[in-house]
Parts: C-alpha cells; sequence; structure tokens
C-alpha cells in the first residue's frame, strides 16, 4: 500500500507541471486553421458577424497601448483576392504610408504579411460608413493565409509603439497554425 501511495505521489508530482503548461496555451479554430495563443493574448468575444475571432494583445507596461487583433474568414471564392486586400488595407492610410508587403513560405504554403505605417483612417461604424479619424503614427500589420475552404485574414492596427513591440507575437501567432 505505502509503494502504491508513493507512486501515486510520484506521478502527481510529475503531472501537475504538464497540465499547468497545457492550460497556458489555448486555441482559436478558424476554418481548416488552429491559432494557438497564450498571454499576454486575450480572447474577446466577436463585435461584428463578419468576424471569425478577435483577441487583445494586452502589455503588462500599461504606458504601451493594448491592440486588437481581428481575424476574418468568409469561405471558399470569397472576401476578394490577397492583393486586393493587400491594397485595401495601405488605402486606409492617408496619402501613400511607408508599407511593405512580403510573402513567406510557412508549412508548405505562401502566407503574405502586410507592415504599414502613417496616418491610419479610423473608420467609426463600419468601413463604409464615411466617418473617418485620423490617427497619426499607426501601424498595421496584417496577414493572409490562403486555403481551398478560402483565405483568412488577420488585421490588427494601433499606435506605432505598441505595433512595433509586439510584431514578433504577430507573426508567432500568424504561424501557430503550422508549428507542431
Amino acid at each position: 500500500m505505502k509503494s502504491v501511495f508513493s507512486l501515486l505521489l510520484a506521478v502527481s508530482f510529475f503531472a501537475v507541471p504538464h497540465l499547468t503548461r497545457a492550460e497556458e496555451a489555448d486555441t482559436l479554430a478558424v476554418s481548416e486553421f488552429t491559432f494557438k495563443y497564450g498571454k499576454p493574448w486575450i480572447r474577446q468575444q466577436v463585435t461584428s458577424s463578419m468576424r471569425a475571432g478577435q483577441l487583445t494583445y494586452d502589455f503588462e507596461d500599461e504606458k504601451i497601448e493594448d491592440v486588437d487583433l481581428v481575424i476574418y474568414f468568409f469561405g471558399q471564392g470569397q472576401g476578394g483576392g490577397i492583393k486586393a486586400n493587400l491594397d485595401r488595407w495601405v488605402g486606409q492610410f492617408e496619402g501613400t504610408p511607408e508599407s511593405k508587403i512580403e510573402e513567406k513560405d510557412i508549412g508548405g504554403r505562401k502566407v503574405s504579411f502586410l507592415t504599414a505605417k502613417g496616418t491610419y483612417m479610423d473608420s467609426m461604424g463600419g468601413p463604409f460608413s464615411g466617418n473617418k479619424t485620423a490617427k497619426e503614427n499607426h501601424m498595421m500589420l496584417a496577414a493572409i493565409l490562403p486555403s481551398d475552404q478560402g483565405a483568412v485574414f488577420l488585421k490588427l492596427t494601433g499606435p506605432q509603439a505598441s505595433v512595433e513591440a509586439m510584431m514578433a507575437d504577430f507573426e508567432k501567432f500568424a504561424a501557430s497554425p503550422f508549428a507542431e
């Protein structure tokens, strides 16, 4: 009996840290992709039927403004082409913003990434409302994950300092469905 108790104690000792690590990771399934994330990402209730997911990047440093990541999925053949979306997103900035588009091979797929900086024309009430507010020194990160089921679009916009501080985590999130 004493050996059974010792064995149970040993098993629980090694199992608890493993369970704690597993609980730190969360997932968000969108189309065929399962995104993995943990702190400082916080899952939010979507605020529009057009959104497949929404997360907030919660900075510990309260001097840095938190930013929201929005995930869109419209289905096969929907949502427009890659170039049309990238062009539209760059067009959400005033004038000609500093922008960079790169294609990265991740998990055997060509994932398109956009980085844009400048004066972002924030659209209150949706993209077609016409009510726009100029937000200087803003930055956008976006990614498009291609799929036969329809592309998945990731987009976040916020103050340049906030977005620059979490760029690596954005790319890690975008690549997470392909990580083993």
